[in-house]
């Protein structure tokens, strides 16, 4: 009996090691990364990738993953296709509230931060894209902080963008913190 559940747990395994976000892992190097894409990954600026990953999201139409030379993969950015919405941000928002909740489903419950600036003098409602493309207003969805997460993550956060062409357009921004991306950073800041 135990070598069956033995058999078992080690069949499940790997499907639990290959459930990390569109199949990538901290650390991985730009070479492993090619390989569970779709195409060669393209080389934007400083550690940052174009990418279209073989297990991609239909909700997600761009993706980037940002690589250090020595440490791989600490950074996946997901980019959603322009959603039309009216002034009040109703599509936007929905689309928001939908995907949390199916991140939620594997990470856990988030921290919401549904702010606007107090000084803003657009409060009412139907200024809502506004002030989101003006930055005085946040709707982000914050997986981690405190808490620990699989796949060694450190944070994942859901934000929503307003367009900087229309304001009836705006996006969903889904980032993917690994656990090394603060040395990353650190070891970046410290030539300052």
């Amino acid at each position: 009996m135990k070598k069956i559940l033995f058999f078992m747990i080690m069949a499940i395994f790997p499907t639990l090691a290959m459930a990390s976000p569109f199949g990538l892992k901290m650390g991985m190097s730009i070479k492993e990364i090619a390989k569970e894409c779709e195409g060669k990954p393209e080389f934007v600026k400083n550690d940052a990738y174009i990418i279209k990953p073989k297990k991609s999201h239909p909700s997600f139409e761009y993706y980037f993953v940002f690589v250090d030379k020595n440490k791989g993969l600490y950074q996946i950015k997901a980019l959603s296709s322009a959603i039309s919405t009216n002034d009040y941000g109703t599509e936007l928002q929905g689309a928001f509230n939908t995907t949390k909740d199916r991140i939620a489903k594997k990470y856990g419950e988030a921290t919401i931060r549904d702010e606007i600036d107090p000084e803003s003098v657009f409060q009412e409602g139907y200024y809502w894209m506004h002030t989101l493309k003006g930055g005085a207003r946040t709707l982000a969805a914050i997986w981690g902080k405190g808490g620990k997460l699989a796949d060694n993550l450190d944070m994942v956060v859901l934000e929503c963008s307003a367009s900087e062409i229309s304001s009836r357009q705006g996006f969903l921004i889904l980032y993917y913190f690994f656990k090394n991306a603060d040395k990353i950073e650190d070891e970046q800041d410290s030539v300052f």
